[in-house]
């Protein structure tokens, strides 16, 4: 079978075959992946490999052992051919797509879960309400991956569940990419205060709902899967699956800019906010500040296991680099002061922070020149948050609303 669909043929190589399957399916397959995939159609009998051998009058097949693998795929062509059987499936129809797919991350499958119940009783059972958390939809002894594969392959709708803690996370993304290019509706669902302008694209670029709107995505529902919609207590619902919104786990985390006026300088303070409902272990946080702002070179007299300073150039702009953590070991370090041999201590991040908790960053002390030129004040401060088991958090503080001399 070649990249054109003809029978009996065989590539010159190796890296022949895989270069036409990657062209074939448009997708980043690596060569253990592809050989897999040879492998797997093998098994279920899709396809007949076999090796021509100079020394024999015959192609000898294929014995699925592993050590012949080297031999038989990396050295010399190797023939691929479709079988009867094969054949039946590649000419059968497509069947229809039925069913409808809830994306969801784990943290908030209990949304989820009730998203199904809900659609379940809206339509009777009309249609198949697939979520992976759902033992019903995903049962024990189930090969995860394809499992989740084969039913989004057959989803008319999929429904994306995105909120703050969930948008930016691979699998959401994967399953929703996997949507679109087999031309399913993909809905974005947002949910626990994440707004459509704080989206980012492809997804921004979807129509969608607010969670809250169940009236409208019962409707799109019943569009889309051609299935008449009976009554339901949307008002309970909707109470429920706030309820359930307010208990799940939320881990918000934000640097704040505390400055003061000590003319004639700014003196710049930070401090990490806890405004979840979860206790977080901190890890490190990264501050860029614009070099231009600063009264002079910031040059802490610390410990550089714990706090360290550098510089980098983004778009053309000049930052100072500050990095304060926990996790690496801090040791006391000599440093000469002057005339002086001073022992020197850093404290590290705080690295427990309990909700509704802040951890000033008592170390850090910036000086800035005050007052500011307006286009001094157009770079923002960019900073990254790293906690254990939570998504790192990356924003910027904007400095035209915080460093501007109150007027007496």
């Amino acid at each position: 079978m070649g990249p054109n669909g003809t029978e009996g043929t065989h590539q010159a190589s190796w890296g022949d075959w895989e270069n036409s399957v990657r062209r074939s399916v448009l997708d980043q397959f690596g060569q253990g992946a592809v050989k897999a995939a040879f492998k797997r159609l093998w098994k279920r009998g899709v396809v007949r490999l076999t090796k021509p051998d100079l020394h024999r009058y015959h192609a000898y097949d294929y014995s699925g052992n592993e050590t012949d693998d080297a031999a038989f795929f990396f050295h010399g062509p190797f023939n691929v051919t479709i079988t009867d059987e094969g054949r039946s499936h590649w000419d059968h129809t497509e069947e229809p797509r039925t069913t409808l797919f809830i994306s969801h991350i784990g943290e908030e499958k209990a949304v989820a879960l009730k998203l199904q119940t809900l659609i379940q009783s809206a339509f009777t059972n009309a249609f198949q309400v697939f979520v992976s958390s759902d033992p019903a939809s995903l049962g024990g002894g189930e090969e995860w991956y394809h499992h989740i594969l084969d039913n989004l392959a057959k989803a008319k709708v999929v429904l994306v569940l995105l909120s703050s803690e969930s948008a930016d996370r691979p699998w959401i993304n994967f399953e929703a990419g996997f949507g679109k290019g087999q031309r399913s509706r993909v809905v974005p669902l947002l949910l626990r205060g994440l707004s459509f302008d704080a989206m980012q694209y492809p997804l921004k670029g979807l129509q969608g709902y607010y969670l809250q709107q169940l009236p409208e995505i019962l409707k799109e529902i019943s569009r889309r899967m051609d299935a008449p919609m009976g009554k339901v207590d949307l008002d309970a619902a909707s109470e429920e699956i706030n309820d359930i919104q307010t208990e799940l786990p939320a881990k918000k985390l934000a640097l704040e800019l505390r400055p003061e006026i000590r003319f004639p300088n700014w003196l710049l303070r930070f401090a990490i906010v806890n405004g979840g409902n979860r206790d977080v272990q901190l890890l490190e946080v990264k501050i860029r500040v614009p070099s231009a702002i600063l009264s002079c070179p910031y040059r802490p007299m610390t410990d550089p296991t714990v706090l360290e300073v550098g510089q980098s150039s983004d778009s053309g702009v000049q930052y100072t680099v500050i990095t304060y953590g926990n996790h690496r070991k801090g040791d006391a370090q000599h440093v000469v002061f002057k005339t002086s041999l001073v022992k020197v201590t850093t404290e590290p991040l705080c690295t427990d922070l309990a909700p509704g908790m802040e951890s000033v960053l008592q170390p850090i002390s910036i000086e800035a020149r005050c007052p500011l030129a307006g286009n001094e004040l157009q770079h923002p401060i960019k900073y990254q948050i790293f906690a254990k088991n939570v998504t790192s958090v990356e924003r910027f503080i904007t400095l035209d609303d915080k460093l501007v001399v109150p007027q007496t």
